[in-house]
């Protein structure tokens, strides 16, 4: 979403304990736990975090603003399990 610093980010089987398995799926399901999202190394806003089919997952977040120009790692914990490592999102202001 230019010009604004937000984003929206979709990872599929984040955790081992998704919702992949989930029959009968009909909208999207926000998470009852906000998760954490960090872009380099600083928590980004996020305004919505939820399941949008089975085993997708899709955030709505807002990058920090002293996030630097660049590729930055990208980090999500949700209730104490962390997603994949080696993800980076590119940011430019």
């Amino acid at each position: 979403m230019p010009g604004t610093g937000a984003a929206r980010l979709r990872w599929q089987r984040l955790w081992s304990s998704d919702h992949s398995g989930d029959r009968g799926f009909g909208r999207p399901r926000s998470l009852p736990i906000t998760p954490v999202i960090q872009i380099g190394g600083f928590v980004a806003s996020v305004s919505f975090a939820g399941l949008i089919s089975p085993g997708l997952y899709q955030f709505n977040v807002v990058a920090p603003p002293n996030a630097p120009d660049g590729d930055n790692a990208l980090t999500a914990q949700y209730n104490g399990a962390k997603a994949q490592s080696g993800t980076l999102l590119t940011i430019q202001k």
